[in-house]
């Protein structure tokens, strides 16, 4: 295990995002607070928003560590994940392979293995703010033919590795999040060979590529992963923590400032008195409210006129490659609310997949657990592959918990389909009498909201010719 990631910081915590209670909350309130524990509050808000990809990176790499994960090891699933694997928006059709690394003691190298038949590999390779270096495997930059990609630090002028695609990487930390494309869906067979090609992946210093690399490979299939980073007052500690290890980039200077401002100095203790713990504990839960109003209701363009559903990322991706570094400002209000809601991001957005999501009725209600919806998905989806609908919860963006089905999708020889070819599918706490097949099951003491994925969009998705249908309360 690296220095650099010291287990024993690791706060205990349980089921993911989670606001404080009402009670602590109302232990500061800023509206009979003096004018310095409000600007404290507002800071303090301020950032943790800007902290969140950070956030929800380092909460990624925590449970990976306390599943057996370390830096350079492979993470796997056997199987395909189930709602215990708590991290923002993942899917539920193919599953997950994880890798993470520290680069401050030298580069490191990622070896992707070629595709071999029937199974390809895809993903993306990232800094720590979740900044994508580049797309790898079947559909990324060495179009599943293997490739060393050699991950090294800015103005790096020592040796190379022979044949290696280079990549500089301003963070220590970096990784990636990967998934097996299975022809023929995750059958037992399928999976078998998706499990012996992820153990062909391997990370490794530069240093030891001249030798011969043992790879930990850990199966972390129906381990609980708490991924999704807990919005309360110790969010503040882990603020702390994590830029004490990562380099502060030339764009964060002035937010260095403002963490100081809330008593987060980078080499120096962490020792936050009452008053201000107070103000961490009702200023994290108000960051996570405003993240997930902006993500759901403010940032994110809708899609198709009229109607509710939005695209997965604000207005900027593509023009920042998921930075949100615009030439004389950083957007990190819209990087923050982007992260709350997923983990990783993609160099090539929308050449493979395609994602909209959907967060409220046509009358601007939040969906509710405990109310029962329709939402008819039209026939002849304009995909080459397959298109699924998955639920979560609104708090954390995560599975909602200790609940499956989460998702249907075209593949699903089960799911009914309607005589026009469309299909119905219910979201509610009990199905439909009949429609047992069709239903995806809620908690009826939370939130939720949709993601559609479409995997090999058609143009006439792109360009919104194609709609999908709003949901229909059903009560």
């Amino acid at each position: 295990m690296s220095s650099y990631f010291n287990l024993t910081t690791v706060k205990a915590f349980a089921f993911g995002v989670m606001a404080a209670t009402l009670g602590q909350a109302e232990e500061f309130n800023p509206s009979n607070a003096n004018t310095a524990d409000r600007m404290t509050y507002h800071r303090a808000v301020d950032v943790a928003v800007w902290a969140m990809p950070l956030m929800n990176f380092k909460f990624y790499i925590d449970a990976l560590a306390r599943a057996g994960v370390g830096p350079n090891d492979i993470g796997y699933n056997s199987q395909v994940q189930d709602w215990r694997f708590q991290t923002a928006t993942p899917n539920n059709t193919t599953p997950y392979i994880h890798a993470y690394w520290n680069i401050k003691d030298g580069p490191v190298v990622f070896e992707m293995p070629a595709s071999v038949e029937g199974i390809g590999i895809f993903g993306t390779v990232m800094d720590s703010w979740q900044r994508p270096l580049d797309d790898v495997g079947s559909k990324g930059r060495d179009r599943g033919l293997g490739a060393k990609y050699l991950l090294v630090p800015p103005n790096y002028d020592g040796p190379l590795l022979r044949n290696a695609l280079v990549y500089e990487q301003e963070t220590n930390y970096g990784f990636a999040v990967l998934r097996p494309i299975i022809a023929g869906g995750p059958t037992e067979e399928n999976l078998a060979k998706a499990t012996a090609l992820t153990k062909q992946i391997k990370v490794y210093p530069l240093s030891e590529a001249e030798a011969e690399v043992t790879t930990n490979y850990v199966d972390v299939y129906g381990v609980p992963l708490e991924m999704t980073p807990k919005m309360d007052g110790e969010i503040y500690s882990h603020i702390h923590e994590m830029i004490g290890q990562e380099v502060v980039l030339d764009r964060d200077l002035a937010m260095m400032g403002a963490l100081a401002r809330v008593g987060i100095k980078r080499n120096e203790p962490f020792e936050p008195g009452d008053n201000l713990q107070a103000i961490y504990d009702a200023a994290g839960p108000e960051a996570l409210d405003y993240m997930i109003d902006q993500y759901h209701r403010v940032l994110n363009p809708f899609v198709f006129k009229g109607k509710k559903w939005s695209a997965l990322v604000p207005d900027g991706s593509r023009e920042t490659e998921w930075s949100y570094e615009y030439p004389s400002y950083y957007d990190y209000v819209a990087r923050g609310a982007l992260y709350y809601a997923i983990i990783t991001s993609v160099k090539n957005y929308g050449t493979a997949t395609y994602y909209l999501d959907l967060a409220e009725t046509p009358d601007g209600e939040w969906l509710e657990g405990n109310r029962n919806y329709k939402l008819t998905v039209p026939a002849d989806v304009p995909v080459r592959d397959f298109w699924s609908i998955t639920t979560y919860d609104l708090e954390t963006a995560s599975y909602l918990r200790d609940i499956e089905p989460s998702t249907i999708d075209s593949n699903m020889s089960d799911v009914v389909k309607n005589d026009d070819g469309s299909v119905d599918i219910y979201f509610g706490p009990t199905a439909p009498a009949g429609k047992e097949n069709n239903w995806l099951p809620t908690d009826p003491e939370r939130r939720f909201f949709l993601l559609a994925r479409f995997y090999g969009p058609e143009p006439s998705l792109l360009d919104s010719s194609f709609e999908l249908n709003d949901m229909e309360r059903m009560d």
